[in-house]
This record gives C-alpha cells, structure tokens and sequence, in this order.
C-alpha cells in the first residue's frame, strides 16, 4: 500500500469567480449610484445644452471671471502651499526624533480638522474685530483694521492653510528616501551648503514638488466651501457658479455644462499627477 502524497489530500474548495462577482455586486452598484449614473446624467445635460448655448456660457462673463479666479487662485495657491510644503518637509526629514514626531503630528492633525472648524476659525481671526486686526493695533502696526474677510485675503489664506498639507506629503516621501551619502560626497568636494541643495538636493526632490503642485492645483480647481465662505462674491470660483445655476437659478444644463469643464481639467491634470507619481517610485 503506497501512500498518498501531500500534494494529493483533499483541499477546501474555494469559490468560484462567477461567486466572487456577485459579493462584488453591492460595490459595483454603490460606486455606479455614487458616480457613474451622476457623472451620465451631468453629461447628457451639457450635451442638451447644445452649440449655441455652449456659445453664450463661454462669452458669460459670470462664467469667464469665475474660470479666470479659478486659474489665478490656483495658480497662487500652489505656488505658496508647494513653498512653505517644502520647507515643512524639510525641516521634518532633517529634524531630530522628537522634532520629526512633534511636526508630523501638527500636520496630521491640521490634514485631518475639518474645514468647517477651519471657516470658524479663520472667521474669528481675520474679521475686522478679530484677533488678527486686535493684535496689529496693538502693536501699532495699522491705525485703522484691514478689511481681510470676507474676501480675497481671507480666502486665500485659509485655501492655502487646508492645502499645505496635501503639498507636505509628496514632499517629504522624496526626500526620506534620499541617500544622505550624496550630499556628503558633494560636501567633501568642497561644495557649500546652498551648492548642495540647489545641485543636488532640489534636483533629486524636483519629482516630489511637481507631483506635489499638481496635487494642490487639483484640489484647488474644486474648492467650494471655502471661497463661499470667507470670500466676495466677486472672487467666487467655478465651483460655486455651478452650485449658483444648479440651486439658485435652476438652470442644470448650464450647471452641467460648468461642471464638465471643470471634470476635464480635473481629469488631465490627474493623470499628469499619476505620471509624477510613478517618476517619484
């Protein structure tokens, strides 16, 4: 009597693929509710909205001026948040422990408070009244409170504060992965410390910037609540003319036909930040 080898005793069956596909049912109907039937009806309305009514929304000034501080803001936005991002990142990866601990921890808890804190916040510091304008007074720095919300100022100020910690983490992944050898090999060749950063350092974590700027421009093209809450109306993004014909006006064709616009540049400036993604790995 010979025996059995291992590899032959019975093994529990496993389900098939046909099974598997109906636990993945419920997910594939949520995620078809969530986004897919949306995103078919916002198409459908921006294509009814046809040639001609695509024409006027782009010779609406409402339209244009609001795409126009979507581009500017953006733009500013990125460029302040990718700075201080960097310099935050660089002081967690050359910090000591107990540095490195307390920095990560402030970022993690400003990336995690919500935003409706932060308005309140901002609110209570940068009104005319508030602790902002109290303390310039105080110092004698102004005569008078500088009007900083609502408006642009204030608007700015807190985009930038909710997007700094978005640009930090692209960042600082570069940079704790970088070979401190290298800048040792720059220093004993007599480079001095700003040779080193700005030939070898800034080079080596120019993926991360790039990945880290597209990632705060993206989030900026979308930004809604903050814009209408602590700035003008005049300073309105595309975001919050498409909630103004989607909820005031009732106009969904042209709400559609604005949101779309606002998808497409979403979409590209996503796969661009995929790319420098995997650059980065």
């Amino acid at each position: 009597m010979t025996a059995q080898p291992p590899h032959a005793a019975p093994s529990a069956s496993r389900p098939s693929s046909k099974t598997a596909l109906l636990w993945l049912l419920p997910l594939f109907a949520l995620y078809a509710a969530g986004l897919v039937l949306p995103l078919g009806i916002t198409i459908l309305q921006a294509i009814d909205l046809g040639i001609t009514g695509w024409r006027d929304l782009m010779a609406n000034s409402l339209f244009t001026n609001a795409a126009w501080n979507t581009a500017i803001d953006s733009a500013e936005i990125t460029i302040i948040s990718v700075v201080l991002a960097y310099g935050i990142a660089a002081a967690i990866w050359r910090g000591a422990p107990t540095t490195r601990a307390v920095l990560t921890t402030l970022v993690v808890i400003s990336f995690l408070t919500t935003v409706l804190v932060k308005v309140v916040a901002f609110n209570a510091l940068l009104r005319d009244n508030g602790a902002v304008n109290a303390a310039l007074l105080a110092l004698g720095v102004i005569s008078e409170p500088l009007h900083l919300f609502p408006g642009k100022p204030a608007m700015i100020i807190g985009m930038v504060q909710f997007a700094v910690p978005f640009a930090i983490f692209p960042i600082l992944g570069v940079m704790l992965r970088m070979d401190n050898r290298i800048e040792q090999a720059a220093q004993s060749l007599g480079a001095s410390a700003w040779q080193v950063f700005v030939h070898v350092v800034l080079p080596l974590t120019l993926p991360g910037v790039i990945a880290s700027a597209l990632l705060v421009f993206v989030i900026c093209t979308g930004f809604y609540v903050i814009p209408a809450t602590l700035g003008a109306p005049r300073d309105q993004l595309l975001a919050n003319v498409v909630a103004l014909y989607a909820l005031q006006l009732l106009d969904f064709r042209v709400a559609s036909a604005i949101a779309m616009v606002l998808v497409v540049v979403v979409s590209v400036l996503t796969a661009l930040y995929q790319r420098a993604e995997r650059a980065i790995r």
